[in-house]
């Protein structure tokens, strides 16, 4: 999709805007939230941005992007809006270093007018390319999946993929995302280091809260149940609407 273009109408108005927001101290920010589980690629991806919103008094604008990859499966949440938060430069990092399903972040802080306008996953890009790829796989497998219970994580769209030796550990739980507009729920299941939460040090990456929740599946493997592949998918999805019922 190619940039848009304003009217001269609206480019009046936008800087008539920022004009009066200036002198009131206040900062225009984009508002957007995003939350991806199918056909994610890192090189074509591109964060829409069309609405923006008035921040309060000294808060600065916000972007917060987060990569879940596990097997051949990516999945990717974000949030913009205003924060109160001391402003920063982008940071990028592995939260869960691969080899294994992997969870990486993006997020910035910054106070001038629009500014929080990343619109694709350029940063992820380098930092997986700093990132050893070098990988010998053991004979362990375990059900691999990142999306919606009801869209992406259906019994019959959940894969059973090879382990590498360092991560030999079936990990499934469901994950929760909140900041403003942003309210997802989703299941993250794939081979890991260990059978415990991943996420467990976090409560916010940036804004977006953070619920970990361990499937109920992984607390009958860890009593030496090993169900099959679709047994293991039903039982996980039965986990979900135990856990996150209002």
């Amino acid at each position: 999709m190619g940039p848009q273009h304003l009217s001269p109408v609206q480019l009046f108005c936008l800087l008539g805007a920022i004009s009066t927001l200036h002198w009131a101290g206040a900062l225009l920010c984009y508002e957007a939230s995003a939350s991806l589980f199918r056909a994610v690629s890192l090189h074509n991806w591109q964060w829409l941005l069309m609405r923006s919103m008035v921040c309060k008094l000294n808060e600065g604008c916000e972007e917060t992007l987060v990569l879940f990859e596990t097997g051949t499966r990516r999945g990717v949440v974000g949030f913009k809006g205003c924060s109160p938060a001391a402003s920063y430069l982008p940071q990028v990092s592995y939260l869960v270093s691969p080899p294994g399903l992997s969870i990486a972040s993006y997020s910035r802080i910054c106070r001038t007018y629009l500014c929080n306008n990343l619109t694709d996953m350029d940063y992820f890009v380098k930092l997986k390319a700093n990132t050893s790829k070098t990988l010998a796989f053991s004979s362990r497998s375990c059900p691999t999946c990142v999306g919606e219970h009801s869209k992406d994580c259906l019994p019959d769209f959940v894969t059973t993929e090879s382990c590498p030796t360092d991560a030999t550990k079936c990990y499934s739980s469901t994950l929760k995302f909140q900041a403003g507009s942003l309210n997802t729920t989703f299941l993250l299941m794939g081979c890991a280091r260990e059978q415990a939460k991943i996420l467990a040090h976090l409560h916010h990456i940036g804004s977006i809260r953070v619920t970990e929740v361990i499937n109920i599946l992984e607390k009958a493997q860890l009593a030496g149940a090993e169900p099959s592949s679709r047994s293991s998918a039903t039982g996980i999805l039965l986990g979900f609407l135990l856990t996150f019922r209002d």
